[in-house]
């Protein structure tokens, strides 16, 4: 063997050494167990926060439901102010109609009463006329007043006719083409 590489003979009275200190934690540990107890924190806030972030967005989608359903229900109710709008003007025209056809009503039965009026007044001046006629005097002068009456009667016969004529009852109908 080669004499570069030679151990050392062991000695007989090896020196007694001391005696060795116990071995304490390397200084490295501190270090693994503040990384660790920073993990476990950001997991718990990170945690916490996804909960935060969570209920936001659940009271926006809420809100924003809520927005749609207000929507929605001022457009139904916009439309049934406008429906009752139409059905008042509807209403307030019908009304006029009926107010229009009751005052037309009003006259002709106004008109109906005066004619039967007047009807009754010709028909008892008529009758009293007779009647004088006949007790005044016999033959020619009754026949002269009966002649002069009915010719009186005649005349206000045709001057009332036309104006007759002329107005049309209301619910005589239109005519159709």
């Amino acid at each position: 063997m080669s004499d570069d590489f030679q151990f050392p003979e062991p000695e007989a009275d090896p020196q007694p050494t001391p005696a060795q200190p116990p071995k304490l934690r390397s200084p490295v540990v501190l270090p693994w167990m503040v990384a660790g107890l920073t993990v476990v924190a950001l997991a718990v806030v990170s945690l916490y926060a996804k909960k935060l972030i969570d209920e936001q967005t659940a009271r926006a989608y809420q809100a924003m439901r809520m927005a749609d359903e207000y929507g929605s229900r001022a457009t139904r109710l916009e439309a049934d102010q406008k429906d009752a709008r139409r059905q008042a003007i509807g209403s307030s025209e019908k009304t006029d109609e009926l107010r229009a056809a009751n005052a037309r009503l009003t006259e002709q039965v106004t008109d109906k009463d005066s004619a039967l009026a007047h009807l009754r007044d010709r028909h008892r001046q008529l009758v009293t006329d007779v009647r004088a006629a006949l007790k005044s005097s016999k033959g020619k002068a009754l026949s002269k007043k009966l002649d002069r009456i009915l010719a009186r009667d005649g005349v206000l016969e045709r001057a009332e006719t036309p104006t007759a004529l002329t107005t049309q009852s209301p619910d005589a109908g239109t005519r159709r083409r």
